[in-house]
């Protein structure tokens, strides 16, 4: 089946439904409100536009209206992250290497207190046992004992519903093998991950041309917020440890961790590092790291951070961190992603640049310890860092240079042509498939455990009701999403914790069947009717 067939045959199942609805009701009820449903354009994401429109035509079977809306991208997380005005939001919540962890989907996501102007739970969700479960599951330092409240909580967000997830997409990418060599692959992160930016090996002048189709919004590692922002700035700024690829922690800024008790973590500082401007690394430096970010609230580590009650330096080349409570997700979240950032630059921050608050700081030429140092960034074209050969690790490849195409088509166009060695992040389906037949290229996807994710905002009518929510997930059209918009690459989802992220994943959550007459008996239940005409009217008072 294609799309026109689907459309097709929605429509026809759209007239019959409202034909033949549950109860046709007639009197005062107020009629269920046409939504907008906003997501990234195409020029971002051939695929969230089409997802948008299947979704828009699928709710018109329980007799209501979505109008898709694809927006600038960064306009859409202004309105939704920042200032929570939406009222359905489409979007790809990826699967980067500091998102393995459970707790970012559990509790970033879902957690009550994580409804705050950037956070990530933008749907205004709030249910008290859940609050407690992804309160609980990090709390527990042991797998095994945490694996349970994640199980639990991942049941308890399917079933209210205050989102849902469409597709399990893997990452698909594209590279020239006759320009690139040593690409090492990440989940969630493909062949765009760190290690393959420091592992690879380039011909030529030995800088990867590497693409994206939109710029970094800024260089501040206060202020990050984003895949695409960790990613660039992962090459400059160094971590106390790394993601491996294997999804694991492993050693990096600091060469070992004890674990004094459940609440005390000791660092090794590794020694010898030196920052870009040739000053040494050293343990004040990690310490005010910790507390400069959580002084001025760097908003992807604040709950984190929160958790700190001290840093202290016992020896040249340890710190130890105290915790107010035990926290699993700590190592992985924070010790494994937050930048260590140079105590001689920032310690002036704000007060001698003119701003009042550090997440403000463009900070346009950035100085880390990371294995590459900056070179430029001209806005909207590229950025371009080179390899730091004095780095404990250094890169392999001389430098990358981050071109900004502007549109999925023009990178693989750039890629066909041999103008562009890899692409960074997703590329579109279609375009994967049709660079597999180009002489010299390798285009395939990669294992992820990100996912296509429908929020509602639950705050408004009629997403307020977990009835309503929950119909809507019997006609969410994942099959047609998974097959026909991401072109088999992708699976349909369900639980917040994808497959891929097998120990995490609760395999009791199942991927519910497409059934609008299921759907419109819960309506019915919860006292939704029908009018003459077939729309769906909310339960009279």
């Amino acid at each position: 089946m294609d799309r026109r067939d689907f459309v097709k045959g929605a429509a026809a199942l759209t007239a019959t439904a409202a034909s033949g609805g549950i109860v046709n009701a007639q009197g005062n009820e107020a009629a269920v409100e046409k939504r907008s449903l906003i997501t990234a354009t195409a020029q971002f994401d051939p695929a969230r536009p089409e997802i948008a429109r299947l979704v828009a035509q699928a709710v018109k079977s329980l007799g209501w209206e979505v109008d898709a809306n694809p927006i600038d991208y960064n306009q859409g997380i202004q309105k939704v992250i920042m200032q929570h005005d939406y009222e359905m939001f489409l979007v790809a919540l990826s699967g980067a290497s500091i998102r393995i962890d459970p707790n970012f989907f559990i509790y970033a996501v879902h957690h009550s207190s994580q409804f705050k102007r950037g956070g990530f739970n933008w749907m205004g969700y709030h249910n008290e046992r859940l609050d407690t479960v992804a309160t609980v599951q990090g709390r527990f330092m042991a797998l095994e004992d945490r694996k349970k409240p994640v199980y639990e909580a991942q049941e308890i967000i399917f079933n209210d519903q205050p989102g849902s997830v469409l597709a399990y997409p893997q990452i698909t990418q594209a590279h020239r093998s006759d320009k690139v060599s040593g690409l090492v692959p990440q989940l969630g992160e493909g062949i765009g991950s760190f290690w393959s930016d420091i592992n690879m090996k380039v011909t030529g002048d030995g800088y990867s041309r590497t693409g994206m189709n939109v710029d970094v919004k800024h260089l501040n590692p206060l202020a990050v917020n984003d895949q695409i922002e960790f990613m660039e700035l992962s090459m400059i700024y160094d971590r106390l440890l790394r993601i491996g690829p294997d999804g694991k922690p492993v050693p990096w800024a600091a060469t070992a961790m004890k674990l004094v008790d459940n609440k005390t973590i000791d660092l090794t500082i590794r020694p010898g590092m030196r920052w870009h401007d040739g000053k040494p690394v050293t343990a004040e430096d990690v310490k005010f790291s910790f507390e400069y970010q959580k002084k001025w609230k760097a908003p992807f580590f604040l709950a984190s951070l929160n958790e700190v009650v001290a840093v202290e330096i016992p020896s040249a080349n340890t710190v130890r961190i105290k915790l107010e409570n035990p926290a699993a997700p700590f190592v992985s979240n924070v010790l494994a992603a937050m930048f260590l950032i140079p105590r001689h630059i920032w310690q002036d921050i704000p007060e001698k640049v003119n701003i009042d608050d550090p997440l403000k700081f463009p900070n346009d030429n950035p100085i880390g310890s990371g294995p590459f140092k900056f070179d430029h960034w001209r806005r909207g074209s590229e950025m371009k860092v080179s390899a730091n050969r004095e780095h404990f690790n250094p890169p392999k490849c001389a430098g990358i240079i981050r071109i900004v195409y502007g549109s999925h088509d023009a990178i693989a166009a750039a890629i066909e042509k041999g103008e562009c060695d890899r692409s960074r992040y997703i590329l579109a389906p279609a375009l994967v498939d049709r660079l597999k037949t180009v002489k010299n290229v390798v285009a395939k996807g990669y294992a992820s455990h990100g996912l296509y994710h429908l929020s509602y905002n639950n705050k408004i009518k009629p997403f307020d009701d977990p009835a309503f929510r929950r119909a809507l997930n019997y006609v969410m059209p994942r099959k047609m999403i998974s097959e026909l918009v991401l072109l088999g690459y992708s699976d349909p989802g369900a639980s917040v914790i994808s497959p891929a992220n097998g120990f995490w994943h609760n395999p009791a959550v199942k991927v519910p069947p497409e059934d609008v007459k299921k759907a419109r008996d819960i309506l019915a239940k919860a006292g939704y009717r029908w009018n003459s005409q077939g729309r769906l009217l909310y339960p009279g008072k």
